[in-house]
Formats: structure tokens, sequence, C-alpha cells
């Protein structure tokens, strides 16, 4: 869709406008605001194009508009202007955060504090996925009589620990050194979803019935590697949603979050594309969210590890947000990338 440069500057306006106040705006107002040199009356009629054209509409309580869905990501897409962070907003930003020298978990709820206060809206994060990440080392440590720990040391820095119910006293120390062995023999240097498939080849083999201690080494090592019930995602400031003036927005931002199910699949979508994403009302594909936005990037260079970004209403300030989620994506990589 072309627009002429009077239609450019109008639509301008009256996004901008609703970014600011979240009101809608008439003519009158408009020219006043913006010293157009175009007349109330030409304005009005532009506003009646750009209705025409589905980038306007009527707000419920007002003459004036406000922009739809279409009409903001027009804005997003092609009129208004980001403002990257300066050398010296971002030094002062490493500065006031603790992001260097502290421990991945840590690490990620600071970034988060930090995109949360930069865009002022609520931020998700979403961690780094095991199954994209290699594994670099696998032991297992007893946990009580009953249960052990299976830690996981992957290539993009994550540890975790999972709860495996197979009794530590089923091996002497020596058969549980054998066990680290073979299966970071068998698995390091390896994604999670290749390791599984491994773990029940091996397990399938007739050779391995006769193996007491390498079948229960391959049972082991499948605990330890078994998919996750659903992916973390961090939230930081959600606080920012109990800010906003309209109920309803209010409940679909604070549904989303809760049920994670849209918030996670607009966060995978992220990684597997390229650059910034800018998800409004209908584009999100769901119902619920109408009124709301989510604005995301991966973080972790070529091989994307994960998705930071933030969620708020559709008039969130777009041209201070994409800047903000650009720079913590940005840090995240370049920390990431040195360890």
């Amino acid at each position: 869709m072309e627009l002429d440069p009077r239609a450019r500057e109008i639509l301008a306006a009256i996004c901008s406008e609703y970014i600011v106040t979240g009101d809608a705006i008439g003519s009158r107002a408009l020219v006043k605001k913006n010293k157009m040199s175009e007349s109330a009356a030409t304005v009005r009629n532009v506003m009646a194009d750009l209705e025409e054209q589905g980038l306007v509409q009527k707000a419920h309580s007002s003459a004036g508009r406000i922009p739809s869905e279409s009409g903001l990501r027009f804005f997003v897409d092609r009129l208004m202007q980001v403002r990257d962070l300066s050398t010296d907003e971002q030094s002062d930003l490493r500065r006031r955060y603790q992001v260097n020298n502290v421990e991945f978990q840590e690490l990620l709820r600071q970034v988060t504090r930090l995109l949360t206060d930069v865009s002022r809206q609520c931020a998700l994060l979403l961690v780094p996925r095991s199954e994209h990440a290699l594994l670099r080392r696998l032991e297992f440590v007893p946990l009580g009589s009953k249960r052990m720990i299976a830690v996981l040391l992957m290539s993009n820095g994550l540890v975790q620990n999972r709860v495996v119910d197979i009794a530590p006293s089923e091996f002497s120390d020596r058969e549980l050194q054998q066990v680290h062995h073979y299966l970071n023999e068998l698995c390091a240097g390896r994604e999670l979803h290749d390791i599984r498939t491994i773990v029940a080849e091996q397990l399938a083999d007739e050779r391995t019935r006769y193996d007491q201690l390498r079948e229960r080494a391959l049972k082991l090592g499948a605990e330890a590697t078994a998919r996750p019930a659903e992916d973390e995602v961090v939230v930081g400031g959600q606080s920012k949603i109990l800010e906003h003036p309209d109920p309803e927005v209010m409940r679909s931002l604070l549904r989303a979050i809760e049920g994670k199910q849209t918030v996670l699949r607009l966060l995978d979508h992220t990684i597997e594309a390229n650059g910034i994403q800018v998800f409004i009302g209908a584009e999100t594909q769901d119902e619920t969210m109408r009124g709301c936005a989510v604005v995301a990037s991966a973080y972790g260079g070529s091989n994307a590890l994960g998705t930071i970004g933030v969620i708020g209403p559709s008039n969130m300030d777009y041209p201070r947000v994409l800047p903000a989620v650009d720079f913590a994506a940005g840090l995240l990589t370049d920390i990431l990338g040195k360890e």
C-alpha cells in the first residue's frame, strides 16, 4: 500500500498521538498540535481516506480517529523514526546493571530487568533451549537414598539440574564413574534431541540386554535427557501491565502471560526469524490479544539460543521499545559469546 506524503504525515501524527495518550484525535487538534499547513477540512478529508483504506478508525467515545492494527503496522514498518541508544547510553546501562561476571540465571534476570526499565513494558525472556545446544558433560550426584540429580552442562553456558528417580545404591562408586565415562563418550558434543534418539537405539540393541551396567546407564541417560514439560520464560516488570488504564487490555495481557501458550509460540517463531519481530493484535493469532502487542528478537548470534522481548498494549512506544529490545538482545549475545 502506498500513501502520498500528506497522508503519511497525518497517519504518523495520529499514531504518535495514540502512542502518547491512547486517545483518538480530531482534525482540528491534529492541525494545531503538529502545526500543519493544511486546513482542518483538508486533514479531515485525508483522515476519511485513511479510514476507507483501513488504516484508521473512529473511537467509540470520540469523533476523532485512532490507528487500526493495520495503521500501526504501517507506522512501525514505514513511518516511525527509531533512535538507537548512543554509545554513552549503552555504557551507562552496562554500569547500572550487573551483567558481567555473574551466574547465568542472574544474567538473565538482570537483562530482563534492564529491558523492563528501558522499554517501560513487561519483559519476556525465553531461556536458551537445550534442544539447540550441545551437551558438554553429564554427571550424576546422589540425592538422598532414592534419587539422583543429573547435572547437564550445555555449550550455551546453561547448567541444568534434573532429578531422576533412580536410587544411588543401584551403583557402586566405581560403576557410577563407568556410567559417567560411557554416557559422555556416547553423548558429549550432541544436541539433546539427537541424544534421545541414540539412547533409544542403544536400548533397543539386542547386545544391551547382555550388559546390565550398560542397560542401567542408558536408562539413566534417558531420564536425564528427557524433554522437559515446557520451556521456561522469565517474566519481568509485570507491574507495568497493572498501570494500563484499559481493564480489558490489562486482563488480556495478564491472561497471555499466565497461559504462556501464545507467548511461547511468538517467542519460538522469533527464534527462526531474522531481526526484531513485531506482532500487533490479530497478528498474534490469538483473539484474546486484541489491543496487545509483542516485540521480540532472538539472541545468541547466527545459532540463536533464545528470545527476548516485551509484551504490552498495542499503543506501546514502538520508537522506544524497538531499540531497547535490540540492545538487550545484542547485550546477551555479546556476553554469551565471550563465555
